[in-house]
């Protein structure tokens, strides 16, 4: 069982980091670097010795949501229509320990794109203040960064699940991508609060739904009860959309889907 486990964890990874994959985390680590030149992450380093929380995560409160589904929308489905699924069923494997072996792979593929992600930025910032205390960035970040991930990589392996088909999970992701992208989110909740005459306070606890919004807002407001939230938050999300995925998943059959 131990061997089952490990080959099937492996073979999740090397699909996830895949050539689509590296180009995608690249790119938006690069943008994590050109952003905090572009905007006052260089000049609040330099002269207060202070790292702008904002500067290093603007690229993932604004495409993270599409770099994360990007990767994870087909992570079932496309198990299912090359008939990999189907064979791995066949060999004795049960559902919950195929839905097992690729949470677990999800958790460990989603520290590496957060470790991806920061490493560059952190060189940079260390580079530009000759201080190598600032490494610790690197490991303070690395954990609210990491469920911000695990946030949309749930989301995306749920959609994987209920889409069935890899074209249907990919429209659904690029489709939540948008909905979630903070700004827009924040444009339907306040509409939405409007018609339904919600409180400033329900609006703003609400708007928390979306990951970037919760991202964003940390760097307003960083400190012990608002890193606690975060946690809280993104932990309920992860598990509730974690269950989802596994009830749908068990509950599925699998003739003649992949056909």
């Amino acid at each position: 069982m131990k061997r089952i486990f490990t080959t099937l964890i492996r073979r999740d990874m090397r699909k996830v980091f895949n050539v689509r994959t590296l180009f995608i985390w690249s790119a938006m680590s690069m943008m994590a670097v050109f952003f905090f030149f572009a905007t006052s992450g260089k000049t609040s380093l330099l002269e207060n010795n202070k790292v702008e929380f904002l500067a290093l995560f603007l690229a993932q409160v604004i495409f993270g949501a599409w770099a994360v589904l990007s990767i994870y929308f087909d992570l079932i489905s496309s198990d299912r229509e090359q008939n990999v699924l189907d064979c791995i069923l066949c060999a004795g494997i049960s559902k919950p320990v195929i839905f097992l072996c690729k949470t677990i792979a999800i958790l460990l593929t989603s520290i590496i794109l957060s470790f991806i992600y920061l490493a560059p930025v952190t060189a940079v910032i260390v580079f530009l203040s000759g201080n190598s205390a600032h490494f610790a960035v690197l490991i303070q970040y690395l954990a609210p960064l990491w469920g911000y991930i695990m946030v949309y990589a749930a989301l995306g392996m749920m959609i994987s699940v209920v889409a069935r088909s890899t074209k249907i999970a990919l429209i659904t992701c690029l489709a939540c991508g948008l909905v979630l992208m903070p700004r827009f989110f924040l444009l339907i909740v306040d509409g939405l609060g409007n018609v339904f005459h919600w409180s400033k306070a329900t609006i703003e606890t609400i708007s928390l739904i979306a990951p970037g919004v919760m991202m964003e807002s940390l760097a307003h407001y960083a400190g012990t009860i608002e890193y606690l939230k975060m946690t809280l938050v993104f932990l309920a999300s992860i598990t509730l959309l974690v269950a989802c995925a596994y009830c749908a998943f068990c509950k599925q059959d699998e003739l003649n889907y992949s056909e």
